[in-house]
């Protein structure tokens, strides 16, 4: 029997620059499937794997104007420094009894270049999105991998694997979000292109852009 999610906190993190209406449609179907009780949408301070040339606050702010509707937004991130993932869910550990960590499938294949993989895996359970038109069989040497080194276990439901040494899921869940690209947006920005990027964005993120010269508007 797959794990239940109804009582789960869906942690959304990422960097959020900016944030667009991809990421609105990913909580939505995290809503949706697997059920889960909240979402919580904490922007990143920083990370090794990537750079980040808005400031915290600015990001923090898009992430109000997008999510405030549709999930709380804590900005932990920010007021503790945090750079990895284990540190985060160290400290929302003690908010929250049971979290679901929601991750990509760019970050399902960056795993191992984790701090403190594997181990960050057992301090919570796992969704991974599959936004359109990515399937599970696309992630399958990855897959393989983990369970090939016993990081994962399949189960009875092709989705959901356990993580080894501990209780806990990772589970696979396809969402009709569409795979758009923060990079994308900023480079049709910085190119004068910004009437392109207008469809892609909340209309108050557009504004406070325009408004703030952000990605060189």
């Amino acid at each position: 029997m797959s794990l239940s999610f109804s009582e789960h906190t869906a942690v959304v993190g990422g960097s959020f620059n900016p944030p667009h209406i991809g990421h609105l449609e990913a909580i939505a179907g995290v809503k949706a499937n697997p059920n889960v009780a909240r979402v919580v949408v904490v922007p990143s301070y920083g990370t090794p794997l990537k750079t980040v040339s808005t400031s915290f606050d600015q990001r923090a702010e898009m992430s109000r104007i997008a999510f405030s509707d549709c999930a709380e937004i804590d900005l932990i991130e920010g007021k503790e420094k945090i750079q990895y993932t284990w540190q985060l869910l160290s400290l929302l550990g003690q908010k929250y009894p049971k979290i679901a960590f929601v991750i990509g499938t760019d970050q399902f294949e960056s795993l191992p270049r984790w701090s403190r993989f594997p181990d960050v895996l057992a301090m919570s359970d796992w969704i991974v999105l599959l936004r359109k038109p990515k399937k599970i069989a696309d992630l399958k040497i990855g897959i393989e991998a983990l369970v090939s080194k016993r990081i994962l276990t399949p189960t009875t439901d092709e989705l959901e694997f356990q993580i080894s040494g501990s209780k806990r899921i990772l589970r696979f869940v396809e969402t009709t979000a569409s795979e758009i690209s923060s990079t994308e947006i900023r480079e049709k920005f910085a190119l004068a292109k910004k009437d392109e990027t207008q469809r892609y964005l909340p209309r108050g993120v557009f504004e406070y852009i325009e408004r703030n010269q952000l990605y060189g508007t």
